[in-house]
This record gives C-alpha cells, sequence and structure tokens, in this order.
C-alpha cells in the first residue's frame, strides 16, 4: 500500500475489499463504491484536519537525489516484468557511467557499444508488446 493508503484505509475496509468477491453480485456495486467513498471522506478529513500549518501536511516529503530514487519507490508498485525492466536500465546507465569517453574511439569499443545499443533496443521492444 502506498504512504496514502495507510493514512485512509482502515483495517476494517481492507477486509471489505477482500470479501468482495464472496458476497452476492447484486450487492459488490454497493459495497465497492461504500469502499472508495469512505477512503474519499477520510483523505478529505485528512487533509483538511491537518490543513496548511504543517510544511509536510500528513504525507512525509521524501528527498530526491536522483531520478532512479524515484523509479526505484515505482518499481515496487509495477508488475515484475516492468521492474525487471528498470532493474535493467539502472544497471546500464550505471555502466555507462563508469566508462571512459575517450574508449569510445577503438573499434572494440564500438562493438561493445552496439552490443549495448542492441540490449535497450530489445528491453524497449519488450516494453512496446504490452
Amino acid at each position: 500500500m502506498t504512504q496514502l493508503d495507510t493514512l485512509v484505509t482502515t483495517q476494517e475496509l481492507q477486509l471489505m475489499k477482500l470479501m468482495l468477491p464472496y458476497i452476492p453480485v447484486n450487492m459488490r456495486g454497493m459495497l465497492a463504491v461504500y469502499i472508495k467513498f469512505t477512503e474519499f471522506t477520510n483523505t478529505i478529513h485528512l487533509f483538511h484536519s491537518t490543513g496548511n500549518g504543517s510544511p509536510d501536511g500528513p504525507i512525509h516529503s521524501k528527498s530526491i537525489h536522483s531520478p532512479e530514487d524515484i523509479l526505484q519507490d515505482l518499481s515496487s508498485f509495477m508488475d515484475p516484468a516492468e521492474a525487471d525492466n528498470i532493474s535493467m536500465m539502472f544497471n546500464m546507465m550505471n555502466i555507462m557511467k563508469q566508462m571512459d569517453p575517450s574508449s569510445f574511439a577503438s573499434p572494440e569499443s564500438n562493438s561493445e557499444m552496439s552490443q549495448m545499443i542492441d540490449l535497450f533496443d530489445n528491453i524497449m521492444k519488450g516494453n512496446d508488446e504490452k
């Protein structure tokens, strides 16, 4: 669950969500609306009660040291294939940071660069198939 979810969703609401598949079909819609409406009103109360007096508000700010920090947080909510792609991109970025730019002029490095470009193309093609 996200930080906001933990602030506006109670254990009871979580149990109701888990029970949705087990209740009669004609009651599911109304229960789902009730759950979401309760979360919505909890959100309004949360932000209204904290007001603008708090520098952070009810949700704690996070320091961003790099775009990778954001992607790392987001990857926990992605499906495994997307998270793997993000991980591969991190690895490639780290490899590229460690490379010596002057070595790109040698024929051997052109072959290595072609391999990395092919790997990146394959990763991106995997994302396009979704």
